[in-house]
């Protein structure tokens, strides 16, 4: 019988559901050309308490060991990149942390309850005038298809999240702190319950 290196390992320590309360998770969706890259630095050096993390920022040349994952063609690898994450995400929160997390726009499956994040999870979009996205993809030298997605994913995100972090109606230091202020309002929520 062939493994398939894409499937979960159900031998796995599953730190996930060890019954241990986690952390909140704020996900910030953004299509390719938002300035996720551009906004997560900012958001590091501001943030006190969450720890921040961009999806990609594990990826040396797009690759991890060595496998092409930030392009589309690598789609099929995305769902065993997503459960790295998962896990790794979930060691910080089991641990009080809570994590905002900058990432690609979900699919509405992956919106659903626990289907790619545990809970408490809170989504925000961020999002940028179609033209300026066009514009920053254009110089990046995206082959068309590439930018068709990405513009495809934007109108997608704009569907399913209804909170929403504009990135090119004020500069990066404001919208960051726009978004810290969200988090602490949910965060100090959590704490002020328990």
């Amino acid at each position: 019988m062939a493994l398939d290196p894409m499937a979960p390992d159900p031998d796995a320590l599953d730190l996930v559901t060890s019954g241990r309360a986690l952390a909140p998770l704020f996900v910030l969706a953004g299509a390719p050309g938002v300035g996720k890259t551009t906004l997560a630095p900012r958001l590091i050096d501001k943030a006190v308490g969450p720890v921040v993390v961009d999806m990609d920022e594990v990826l040396e040349d797009g690759a991890l060991l060595g496998v092409p994952i930030a392009h589309p063609e690598a789609a099929p690898n995305w769902p065993a990149y997503n459960r790295m994450w998962r896990r790794v995400l979930a060691v910080v929160r089991r641990a009080g942390h809570p994590v905002v997390l900058l990432c690609p726009i979900p699919s509405p499956e992956e919106m659903a309850e626990r289907a790619l994040w545990d809970e408490p999870v809170h989504w925000a979009l961020l999002d940028c005038d179609d033209q300026l996205r066009l514009d920053r993809l254009r110089g990046r030298g995206w082959p068309r298809d590439w930018i068709d997605d990405a513009m495809t994913d934007a109108r997608l995100g704009r569907e399913l999240l209804g909170t929403v972090f504009r990135t090119d109606a004020a500069d990066v230091d404001t919208v960051a702190d726009r978004i810290l202020a969200w988090v602490a309002s949910h965060w100090r929520h959590i704490l002020d319950e328990t």
